[in-house]
């Protein structure tokens, strides 16, 4: 029989008060280090899939993954179901990271790994409290946005909430891959047009109104040794971004993934595989 909408056994009440769709992998065992993984904007847990396939990272430690409210198989929360833009925040978001850690009893993770998006809501977290995060990885990380891009994704949002999220979706694909992945991998494409087209309008619009109110965390304030995973041909996370990131996380450092845009575990899943666990192992 299949499962009702809203019953999925893996979405679960967290102590937030959120419904959130959770993933959690526990072949290192219930007291294994825990790693977090989270997605950006328009996608889901199945961003990180490739690239945890096989993953000697499973050996040592839980791996967490979990849907931001709205996306992927997580609900649409009631501030993400409110048209206003002072609704849903980067701060909520962090408040619902603390609340999966609490849920899945963890004190202290081994890493937060975010990207896109969540890049932001795990250095707000890990500025916040130092003390929780050992490591922080942040791939195609992004920072408060000038008027410009307030401007455009205040914009998508309404686009979307008009029209729905195929209305952007051919223009999120176009944009976020590298020449190469978009010539050579047309499944890099399609998995990207699945992940934006399997979010809720409400969940997306919410998330670009909450991007675009952002602001920047006290990098300084960071204590976790930190890696920044850049796409050679990133047009979200740019040279110049990830170089302010290095400069003001202390203890920060960057890799690039060359021939790779923005979505970076979408286009060279192996690649990140390796970046991840030579960090974290």
């Amino acid at each position: 029989m299949p499962i009702p909408p809203g019953n999925d056994a893996k979405v679960v009440r967290v102590p937030s008060g959120k419904d959130l769709f959770v993933d959690v992998e526990n072949k290192a065992g219930d007291h294994a280090p825990a790693i977090v993984f989270m997605h950006g904007l328009g996608s889901s847990t199945s961003y990180w899939q490739a690239a945890l396939s096989d993953t000697r990272l499973s050996s040592s430690f839980r791996l967490i993954r979990y849907d931001f409210d709205g996306h992927g198989l997580s609900p649409v929360s009631e501030l993400d179901a409110a048209d206003d833009a002072g609704m849903l925040s980067i701060e909520d978001l962090v408040e619902d990271l603390g609340a999966v850690l609490r849920w899945a009893g963890v004190e202290r993770v081994k890493a937060l790994v975010g990207h896109s998006m969540s890049g932001l809501v795990a250095s707000t977290f890990a500025a916040r409290y130092p003390d929780k995060v050992e490591k922080l990885v942040l791939v195609g990380a992004m920072r408060s946005l000038n008027p410009e891009l307030q401007k455009n994704m205040l914009k998508r949002a309404h686009t979307v909430m008009d029209r729905g999220v195929s209305s952007i979706v051919d223009q999120v694909v176009s944009a976020a891959l590298s020449d190469k992945s978009k010539a050579e991998s047309p499944l890099s494409g399609a998995l990207v047009r699945a992940l934006v087209l399997g979010t809720k309008p409400e969940g997306y619009a919410a998330a670009c109104r909450a991007l675009a109110s952002a602001s920047d965390p006290e990098y300084g304030r960071i204590e976790a040794e930190t890696l920044v995973v850049a796409g050679e041909f990133d047009y979200l996370s740019d040279a110049e971004t990830t170089s302010q990131l290095c400069e003001q996380i202390p203890r920060a450092r960057r890799v690039q993934m060359d021939r790779v845009g923005h979505w970076h575990a979408v286009e060279d899943p192996v690649g990140l595989r390796r970046v991840l666990e030579e960090f974290l192992l």
